[in-house]
């Protein structure tokens, strides 16, 4: 009794593994078989094309992750790259304050 029950919830665990496409292709399988009074053994067609559908999907949405992090170092890479252009634009600004300073201040010691 205690060896049926602990194979009863490995079965469930196992199950908690599968995908819904899988799952709903297991129930397919088993209704189409109880229908025909026969009886299932191991994974029946629809049960394995869920599986596929699942790995699909899985690999879609991994792609699609996979996706948006490529955008997120896209844009944070031109985010970067604007920030050294505005660091250049201000380091050039100061420049020609500098010199603009510098031309004022002869100037006005031309005129002492």
């Amino acid at each position: 009794m205690k060896a049926g029950t602990i194979a009863i919830a490995a079965l469930v665990i196992l199950a908690g593994c599968d995908g819904p496409n899988e799952q709903a292709g297991r129930a397919q399988d088993q209704a189409l078989a109880a229908q025909s009074n026969t009886t299932l053994s191991g994974e029946g067609v629809n049960e394995r094309l869920g599986e596929a559908q699942d790995r699909a999907e899985d690999a879609a949405q991994d792609a699609r992750e996979a996706a948006e992090e490529a955008r997120e170092k896209q844009a944070d890479a031109l985010k970067r790259e604007a920030d050294l252009a505005a660091d250049r634009l201000e380091e050039q600004a100061e420049a020609v304050r500098d010199e603009a300073k510098k031309r004022a201040d002869a100037i006005t010691a031309q005129s002492k």
